[in-house]
């Protein structure tokens, strides 16, 4: 059965990019994991090199792992890879922004999202991850629904012919940072303009837990256009990002609406190792187990469903 995780990148360990991944690689795959989603270097502005993209998509085919999904830069990044000299902090900019209106910088940002699309084809993934943050503000009047989504529009249809030649898509992702009304609002406006072949959507459980508590709408209104997800589990006051059923999340619920859509199995776990004190590989190991009951929560409504449907045939192997 597959079964997925993400890897992530920990700036502690000096060669992170190369052998520390490696390393997680390594032990995700002896877990019994099939599948990654690839998060280094997601969310900051950082552009990788040919020689860095190349490097990586082969370090991962020779882990044996195939990659469900590829957390890509938001093209609109606060974190930088400078570091300020004076106390080794995390540069904060966003020089590269995909919802500027300076013409240059939102062009930056469109640059930013074709690097992690060119990372994604080297991986054979199908999609790459995007943030599109928006505030209720952004409902309030017409002008300010102007404001944001004039620029964002612009930046989407260029990506579209590059990302349709590349065959990946691009996927939004469930925030919080607005309510859930008007991220229901983005995704009507967002998926009414681009066709599915270019743009869907990315289910991240415990975001959508904080702002819709104990319902699952944006599956119910746009579950045709779920392209992957970000399994995590929280208690409704913090993005916890724990692993399913250590939270308050109804995954009896989910699994169900997840399994009435067409989304291809697996389901991709976002969950921090660093919310748990235990060893990367114990971690891995428990995390399998928890992949394998929703996986097989999946399997059992759909075949459910499809029983349902055909019962003469149902029937007849009785």
């Amino acid at each position: 059965m597959d079964t997925c995780i993400t890897v992530w990148q920990w700036p502690d360990d000096e060669r992170w990019y190369d052998e520390g991944i490696k390393r997680s690689l390594r032990l995700i795959s002896e877990a019994g994991f099939t599948h990654i989603n690839w998060n280094p270097d997601s969310g900051n502005s950082y552009m990788l090199s040919d020689a860095e993209i190349a490097f990586t998509a082969e370090m991962v085919r020779a882990s044996g792992l195939k990659v469900k999904s590829v957390h890509g830069t938001n093209g609109r990044n606060p974190i930088s890879e400078v570091q300020w000299r004076k106390d080794r902090r995390l540069g904060r900019e966003t020089r590269r922004d995909i919802l500027s209106p300076h013409e240059w910088q939102r062009q930056s940002g469109v640059e930013l999202v074709r690097n992690r699309v060119d990372l994604a084809a080297a991986f054979g993934s199908p999609d790459i991850v995007m943030h599109i943050d928006i505030t209720d503000d952004v409902f309030r009047s017409t002008d300010a629904e102007e404001v944001f989504f004039t620029p964002l529009w612009a930046s989407l249809e260029e990506l579209q012919p590059y990302c349709l030649k590349k065959g990946v898509k691009i996927a939004a992702e469930t925030l919080f940072c607005a309510s859930s009304e008007s991220f229901l609002l983005l995704y009507d406006r967002l998926f009414d303009r681009f066709p599915e072949e270019f743009i869907g959507l990315c289910l991240d459980t415990g975001h959508w837990e904080m702002i819709d508590p104990g319902a699952c709408t944006v599956l119910e209104q746009f579950g045709d256009r779920l392209i992957t997800t970000h399994i995590n589990d929280n208690l409704g006051a913090t993005d916890d990002h724990l692993l399913p059923f250590d939270g308050r999340i109804d995954w009896e619920t989910v699994t169900r609406l997840i399994a009435g859509t067409r989304y291809e199995p697996p389901l991709n776990l976002e969950t921090h190792i660093d919310r748990y004190s235990m060893p990367e590989a114990a971690f891995y190991r428990r995390a399998h187990k928890v992949a394998i009951r929703l996986e097989k929560l999946i399997a059992a409504y759909r075949m459910n469903d499809f029983n349902a449907e055909r019962p003469e045939q149902v029937h007849s192997v009785a």
